[in-house]
C-alpha cells in the first residue's frame, strides 16, 4: 500500500510519498490533493514555522527551537490536526505515518 510520511526537514515540504514498494516518489501533496488549498496552506505553514526554528546565514546554520513550550505544543497540535485532515481527505488510499521531532 502507498504511504505518506509526515517528516520535517529544513526547506523540504513535510509530506513524503512512497509507493507500495517503499520507494520515495514525491515530496509534495499527493496527486489526489493537488488542488486542495486547505491542505496546501496548512502544510506550507507547518514548513515555514519549522524553517524559522533555524538560523541559516553565511556564518552559521543551527537549530534555535521555539521561544516557549506553549509555542511548541501549539505547533505539534497544528501538525496533529493536519494529519487528521489528510486522513479524512484521503481515506484508505494511503497509510499515514508521522515522524516529528521538535
Amino acid at each position: 500500500m502507498k504511504k505518506i510520511k509526515i517528516y520535517l526537514d529544513y526547506k523540504c515540504f513535510p509530506i513524503w510519498i512512497y509507493n507500495d514498494k517503499g520507494e520515495l516518489i514525491g515530496n509534495d501533496l499527493p496527486k489526489e490533493l493537488a488542488d486542495d488549498k486547505q491542505a496546501d496552506e496548512v502544510f506550507v505553514k507547518i514548513q515555514n514555522i519549522y524553517d524559522n526554528l533555524f538560523i541559516n546565514d553565511l556564518i552559521e546554520f543551527k537549530y534555535i527551537g521555539f521561544s516557549s513550550e506553549i509555542d511548541r505544543e501549539g505547533y505539534l497540535k497544528m501538525i496533529d490536526d493536519a494529519v487528521k485532515l489528510l486522513k479524512i481527505k484521503l481515506g484508505d488510499l494511503y497509510v499515514i505515518e508521522e515522524k516529528i521531532e521538535v
